[in-house]
């Protein structure tokens, strides 16, 4: 059984970020490790939200596992709260005893802007996260504020998906794997939350399987597709109910 580390935020509403990537690893019999940066209400998207700072629990948790021998076959790393919470993570993976993958999804935008709770402190942190990654899945905004220096980062021998790519009407997500790559996708007409935490839980559970990057994100967004048009069809929420869905997972 292979173990993940979870760090993300945990929404008290809906089935996203690391609620929805431990309800999809676990399907697959993988043990995650869901370290929560946050307890958060809501999405931010309502406007007004409740929030109670992890950073102390991060602390105590990642000191507490490491003193019990825990290892991670992978860390995944997306929602992080304040500079605290970087420089403990940040100094937790850069002393790491073993070799693990580290993937990166920054938690900051969409649709070309940042959230209204993303600052340049919160910004500067995630981009200095970057560079501990093995693959990061940032979407299309999110890439452009990372202000990435890509020819360095494909020298470091870096991997990325950049999710929500369009170029007019085509949308794609774009990728490197030691070669550039597009997998295209259909753009279907409603917005669904935990979206790109599916995105990543997927795609971690096919890359542990030994798929490449290109081939475990193509069966990715073939399988999230599957899931977007029923709910389309059948379900007038935001929200994936994704225990329904979870037998499409193969």
């Amino acid at each position: 059984m292979k173990n993940i580390l979870i760090i993300n935020d945990f929404v008290s509403l809906g089935k996203m970020a690391g609620k929805m990537m431990d309800s999809v690893l676990s399907y697959k019999e993988y043990r995650g490790f869901f370290l929560p940066t946050a307890l958060i209400a809501n999405n931010f998207s309502y406007g007004k939200n409740a929030v109670l700072d992890c950073t102390d629990y991060l602390d105590d948790c990642l000191k507490n596992w490491e003193d019990l021998g825990f290892k991670f076959d992978l860390i995944s790393i997306g929602y992080i709260h304040n500079t605290k919470q970087r420089d403990i993570i940040y100094d937790y993976v850069k002393n790491l005893s073993y070799e693990t993958t580290v993937l990166f999804d920054p938690i900051m935008g969409d649709d070309g802007s940042l959230y209204e709770t993303i600052d340049e402190t919160i910004l500067d942190n995630y981009k200095s996260l970057v560079e501990l990654a093995d693959i990061i899945t940032p979407n299309a905004t999110e890439a452009k504020f990372l202000d990435i220096d890509y020819d360095t980062f494909k020298q470091n021998g870096q991997k990325y998906l950049i999710t929500s790519v369009s170029d007019g009407d085509n949308y794609y997500v774009e990728g490197f794997d030691g070669y550039e790559f597009k997998v295209p996708f259909k753009k279907l007409p409603k917005r669904l939350t935990g979206t790109g935490d599916l995105f990543d839980g997927l795609f971690i559970i096919y890359y542990l399987e030994g798929k490449s990057v290109e081939e475990a994100c193509k069966k990715t967004v073939e399988i999230i597709s599957k899931i977007y048009k029923d709910v389309i069809e059948y379900s007038t929420d935001e929200n994936i109910n994704i225990e329904r869905y979870l037998s499409l997972i193969d």
